[in-house]
């Protein structure tokens, strides 16, 4: 059974695109990535003649503010996940250990 050039070409093509995105990063390595607030919002309120206020979180830099998002993540996925359970698994007239409609046992 002999396969098809398009079937041959996929595999090929898989294997190129990661290489040609390392490669032309790589090539990129020296140019200026600026920001959407560096390069588009900061000279649009310069012209509009607002100045920078600060930081948000002005005492969170670096590994500290990813830090506090990472917690601020996984208490608001806590808090969702814990609702989402009573919003759309639990019922008022059946307990907790019962999740969903009647005749749910595999027993």
């Amino acid at each position: 059974m002999t396969r098809q050039p398009a079937a041959l070409a996929r595999p090929a093509l898989a294997a190129a695109l990661p290489l040609a995105a390392a490669l032309w990063l790589a090539g990129c390595g020296g140019a200026s990535w600026d920001g959407v607030d560096e390069a588009v919002v900061r000279r649009v309120a310069e012209d509009a003649g607002r100045h920078d206020t600060g930081p948000l979180f002005a005492g969170l830099e670096g590994d500290l503010l990813l830090f506090a998002f990472l917690w601020a993540g996984l208490l608001a996925g806590f808090a969702i996940g814990y609702y989402a359970r009573v919003l759309f698994v639990e019922r008022a007239d059946q307990p907790a250990g019962k999740p969903g409609g009647q005749g749910l046992r595999a027993d």
